[in-house]
């Protein structure tokens, strides 16, 4: 029998499709809804959308023309043209199952919709990506909204145990799905390519994001602080925004460093993963997360990681392995950073967390779990 999905998501995010291609042998009738604005759509869900056998995957009707107008009218109007939009589709769809994948978007929209009445039998799955729970329970407007749709909520899935916890707490009730990277898996493209030694690691990558929770210009203090000891390496910053690039550059014009800078969405996956491949230690700071996906494609490759505890890394590495960084300040980055190159000349710890990934975030492993949701 096929099972209806009425899938709440962001058409622009890799994450979204990523999640969607694990059914595509899958009998699925799948009708996406956009939770966001959006310009494009993802490569990945266009080919999704061109899918021939098992899943079917099709838009909302006209939802490529408001998703941004619409996002943008509700600003003012508090979810609340959205929200009918996507109760109208859900009594004529008739899904078995609403899913929202993150919270303060396709989370709150599908509260609105579903808030006074859920129909009899629909199941509504919520997904929460990371920051959804751990940074906006802090906000007293967020967290009532998050309480109440976690109220009528069936079911919850999420990446870490930490937020499993703060679900509980905030009064969920329902079933909690596997907890698996909500992205997918990793497959032979990762697991086939040769971990480099040491000596052939020749690049710090750091995740080159500041604003919201990103702390990029965190870990520019502390390369500049400890520049003597980088001098034979080359410092990629990535994912940068404006302010990053002109304070990375401004840092190398003082230190002498070796700094590249690349914008967002510049490097495709494949370039991340031979950066990640070439790097010795991988930096990523941030206020709020989920596991963070660089975090492991860089341990996939053999980085080892300085990763801000705020993104569950104690799950997947201990002190063996990489450096959890508690204090987002510049000296304790730097001190990090220091020990993650002392731990990347043993070869023991990049074996190490590939064979973390390998067990914990295969292709195979989250998928298995993953088809267990339509069930």
């Amino acid at each position: 029998m096929t099972k209806k999905v009425l899938a709440i998501g962001m058409y622009d995010s890799v994450h979204y499709a990523r999640w969607l291609a694990q059914f595509q042998d899958q009998n699925i009738e799948f009708l996406l809804f956009p939770s966001s604005p959006h310009r494009r759509l993802n490569s990945k869900l266009k080919q999704l959308l061109a899918n021939k056998s098992g899943a079917n995957y099709s838009l909302a009707p006209l939802s490529r023309l408001y998703g941004l107008p619409l996002w943008m009218a509700d600003k003012m109007f508090t979810n609340s043209i959205r929200g009918t939009l996507l109760r109208l589709i859900v009594d004529k769809f008739k899904p078995d199952y609403v899913h929202a994948l993150e919270l303060q978007n396709a989370g709150y929209v599908s509260l609105k919709a579903l808030r006074s009445k859920k129909p009899s039998g629909l199941k509504l799955i919520v997904t929460n990506y990371g920051s959804d729970i751990f940074w906006f329970r802090r906000f007293p407007k967020h967290l009532a909204k998050i309480q109440e749709l976690l109220s009528i909520a069936d079911f919850y899935a999420c990446e870490c145990e930490r937020d499993v916890e703060l679900a509980r707490e905030l009064g969920f009730q329902g079933e909690v799905m596997p907890v698996r990277p909500n992205a997918g898996g990793f497959g032979q493209e990762v697991f086939s390519q040769p971990l480099k030694p040491f000596g052939e690691r020749e690049v710090i990558a750091i995740k080159g994001y500041n604003g919201w929770v990103g702390r990029a210009h965190v870990a520019i203090e502390a390369i500049d602080q400890i520049s003597q000891s980088l001098k034979e390496f080359e410092i990629v910053f990535y994912s940068c925004n404006r302010s990053t690039i002109q304070l990375a550059k401004k840092c190398a014009s003082k230190t002498g460093l070796r700094i590249t800078t690349h914008p967002k969405g510049k490097l495709s996956h494949s370039q991340m993963l031979e950066l990640f491949g070439n790097a010795a230690v991988y930096v990523g700071l941030s206020e709020s997360d989920g596991i963070s996906t660089s975090l492991l494609e860089a341990m996939a490759m053999g980085a080892v990681p300085v990763q801000t505890s705020s993104a569950c890394c104690d799950e997947w590495f201990d002190s063996h392995t990489g450096v959890s960084i508690k204090s987002i300040d510049p000296a304790s980055v730097a001190l990090g950073i220091i020990r993650a190159l002392e731990l990347a000349r043993d070869r023991k710890a990049a074996v190490t967390n590939r064979q973390t990934i390998k067990a914990k975030a295969s292709e195979e492993y989250v998928r298995q779990a993953a088809i267990t949701f339509y069930r």
